[in-house]
């Protein structure tokens, strides 16, 4: 038995080093240059400014594709198209309008009206958010606009706002480290929804 064995082994012997020192070059498509292959090719024909990828030369940067997920068209942008009730829009622009003309305290009684009638208005928040930076206000403010992050269901139209008013709140309370990652976060947000 032992025999029958190792005269098996010694058969298969040959084959196996043969299969190991002898594989097929890879196909070559004309116009693809693989790497470690020149232009022409052949493996190691590397030539300084040589072609490293299809349509591409040494040195130059290949774009990487846009892999963002598409925004959903069904976010709304805005309160006016979130689908909050009539008046609590018209309060949140009664308060805007009043927070332009430096008129705080009209803007913070329309934005609490605003709130007892939708208390999880995310765009509510961000307004009040708002009003408290311009009152100088800074830890409410960064309060106010995590509520509305929390409340706003991943929507970056209203998150990237939120967190330009966060970096803002931070700011005011002297927090340089968190206000630039607060930023980061903005901009971050704003690439994702600019076209």
């Amino acid at each position: 038995m032992t025999r029958l064995v190792t005269a098996l082994a010694v058969s298969l012997l040959p084959l196996l080093f043969a299969a190991c020192v002898s594989t097929a070059p890879a196909p070559v498509t004309p116009g693809v240059v693989l790497p470690g292959q020149g232009p022409g090719g052949a493996p190691g024909d590397v030539r300084p400014g040589g072609p490293i990828m299809p349509g591409g030369t040494a040195g130059e940067p290949v774009p990487l594709p846009d892999t963002r997920p598409p925004l959903s068209p069904n976010l709304p942008k805005s309160i006016e198209a979130s689908g909050a009730a009539a008046p609590v829009i018209s309060l949140v622009k009664t308060a805007r309008a009043a927070l332009k003309n430096g008129r705080t305290d009209q803007a913070g009684a329309s934005l609490e009206r605003a709130l007892r009638i939708e208390p999880r208005n995310a765009w509510v928040w961000q307004a009040l958010s708002a009003l408290h930076i311009v009152t100088q206000q800074g830890e409410q403010a960064e309060s106010e606009a995590k509520k509305s992050i929390s409340l706003g269901k991943r929507n970056p139209y209203l998150d990237v706002e939120s967190w330009r008013l966060i970096a803002e709140a931070r700011k005011l309370r002297g927090d340089r480290a968190g206000a630039e990652d607060a930023r980061a976060k903005h901009e971050e947000l704003q690439r994702l929804i600019d076209p």
